[in-house]
């Protein structure tokens, strides 16, 4: 049982005794067996905290479509390093994809849904993506993927017009789903979503003008308050008759920055 060990064998791994020791009479050397498998070095190569990320994403329903807002910062940390990355992805027509969180699984996800559109296409069969199947693919992905404990680190929004009527669901990292006419994701729901609810749910539907403006009210509060936010950002809004995209820029406002205090 004990046959094959040496308890005066070193335990180097791979070392030399005639470099070790500088004897030039001798070349043997002393391995041992790796103390970790293969399955077990890939486990380390999993996601456990995202690198280049993108922060929030805000979208709600209103009177004739939906509308969707995002910055265009990729922060590297907490350095603004990337700062023209599109985080709203026009899958076809009627279907609109937005994410926030690691960006390279968001890149990931995009190219992935972009394969399934390209193989709708070449079938010829009439199918196309909806935002219903959309949604229901993305709770089979993102759930697939934690169940290999090998997660896609992002929130998925998923809008569109869906047998003529909007459409707004939202996957998180954990394939949990849900459907509702106001989705925020990152600091967004602790600093806009429920002032906005207040506003959507006390006044009649908003019309298309009444909900741009609205969106941009949003941004630019984020802005203020979210140091992972950047000015430039894309807003998007979906209707029966087109998906219109608007490369935008808060203007903000610091006059009354000379007359706070203690605010650090």
């Amino acid at each position: 049982m004990f046959s094959g060990f040496h308890p005066c064998q070193p335990c180097w791994d791979t070392i030399n005794d005639k470099d070790d020791f500088n004897i030039n009479t001798s070349s043997k050397n002393y391995t041992i067996d790796p103390l970790e498998t293969e399955a077990e070095r890939n486990i380390r190569t999993r996601t456990v905290t995202p690198v280049v990320t993108g922060s929030s994403v805000a979208a709600f329903v209103f009177k004739d479509g939906v509308i969707l807002a995002a910055d265009v910062l990729g922060s590297y940390g907490s350095l603004a390093k990337y700062r023209n990355i599109p985080r709203i992805h026009q899958v076809n027509d009627k279907t609109i994809l937005a994410l926030s969180g690691d960006l390279s699984d968001a890149d990931y996800i995009k190219e992935a849904i972009d394969s399934k559109v390209d193989e709708d296409i070449v079938q010829e069969d009439g199918g196309e993506m909806t935002p219903l199947a959309l949604y229901a693919w993305c709770t089979r992905l993102l759930y697939h993927r934690r169940t290999k404990f090998n997660p896609l680190l992002t929130n998925v929004i998923v809008a569109g017009m869906e047998n003529k009527e909007p459409f707004l669901g939202r996957v998180n990292d954990k394939g949990s789903a849900y459907k509702e006419f106001l989705i925020m994701t990152g600091i967004a729901n602790h600093l806009a979503q429920g002032w906005i609810r207040t506003i959507l749910e006390n006044s009649s539907q908003l019309n298309k003008d009444q909900a741009e403006q609205l969106m941009d009210r949003i941004i630019k509060q984020l802005f203020y308050r979210d140091c992972r936010a950047f000015a430039r950002y894309r807003v998007c809004i979906v209707t029966n008759d087109a998906v219109e995209f608007k490369a935008k820029e808060v203007q903000p406002d610091w006059s009354l920055a000379p007359t706070l205090r203690n605010t650090e």
